[in-house]
């Protein structure tokens, strides 16, 4: 519509034939700036992919070399199921019990995993919480103290839970510790920065509000934004929460704790079909923990809105 209205008043008070011949007039070069714009943003965009896939290395041959290299891979790892002897005891060679022999095990240590990114959410998320209505620039006490919470929070969001985590592990020791530690700092970072910018977008009259009767800063805060952004802070925790069960697998590969450090020892003493059959486990236990947040979110906005 705005389009159309521009189209419209660039036409002007032409009447007739007139109007029209201008309105098509209009119209073409309006739709020839439009496809100029678009032309030389495509281009722009074509050399920047040219540029960076030259810079990277990137070689389509070797690329298409390697797919059956891929494909023998995952060969190796698939396990020889026998669809005759699916249910069948883990004794048997070809059964889902079989492959998943050791899913006790596994499934320990996936709770573990689980605990951790648990304790991260919350750990990372209080500390997100309270730094986002610092770093608000329209909550935020001063005038700098903003912008130095921002850059603090930057700073953590681009520090890779992996590297971190292999740095708490060589300072704590191999365990949980570390991976916790290591996955509350990106969420700090992540989820504060992503709370801060949805500070800025709420509705500022109950902030005036609550100081124009005399309530200083953490009055305005508890009383005239958090009303308006727990749904949201809730919702993204629960998203978060999905993403720190991932990195709580990944960061166990350098030592960090959970299901992570059995998964590098079964690649290392070759055990494809074990590493994948602990994937299995993990894509499957993301999917129930998605389903879930996502039932508890919808319930949980529901009922605040």
């Amino acid at each position: 519509m705005t389009a159309l209205n521009e189209l419209i008043a660039a036409a002007g008070p032409q009447k007739g034939p007139a109007a029209i011949a201008a309105f098509e007039a209009e119209r073409t070069a309006y739709a020839r700036r439009w496809w100029l714009f678009f032309g030389l943003g495509g281009a722009l965009f074509l050399a920047a992919f040219a540029g960076a896939a030259f810079i990277a290395d990137f070689d389509p041959v070797r690329f298409v070399s390697g797919l059956p290299q891929m494909a023998e891979f995952l060969e190796r790892a698939l396990p020889h199921l026998d669809w005759a002897q699916l249910g069948a005891a883990k004794t048997v060679e070809g059964s889902l019990a079989f492959w998943f022999y050791a899913w006790p095990k596994w499934l320990g240590l996936l709770w573990e995993s689980i605990e951790m990114a648990i304790l991260a959410t919350a750990l990372g998320g209080g500390a997100a919480f309270a730094l986002s209505f610092v770093a608000a620039r329209n909550i935020g006490p001063g005038r700098w103290l903003p912008v130095v919470v921002r850059r603090l929070l930057e700073f953590l969001r681009t520090l890779p839970d992996i590297i971190v985590a292999l740095v708490f592990v060589q300072a704590f020791g191999p365990g949980a510790l570390a991976g916790v530690l290591a996955i509350a700092l990106h969420t700090t970072g992540a989820l504060g920065k992503l709370m801060s910018e949805v500070h800025e977008n709420i509705d500022m009259k109950p902030l005036e509000g609550v100081r124009a009767v005399g309530g200083n800063w953490f009055h305005v805060v508890r009383f005239g934004a958090m009303p308006q952004i727990m749904p949201n802070f809730f919702s993204y925790a629960l998203l978060r929460l999905e993403v720190n069960i991932a990195a709580a697998a990944a960061v166990g590969y350098v030592g960090a704790g959970g299901i992570g450090q059995e998964l590098v020892i079964a690649i290392e003493n070759l055990r494809f079909d074990d590493a994948l059959a602990i994937i299995v486990m993990v894509i499957a236990l993301i999917f129930v923990i998605d389903l879930t947040s996502e039932r508890i979110r919808h319930a949980f906005i529901g009922r605040v809105r």
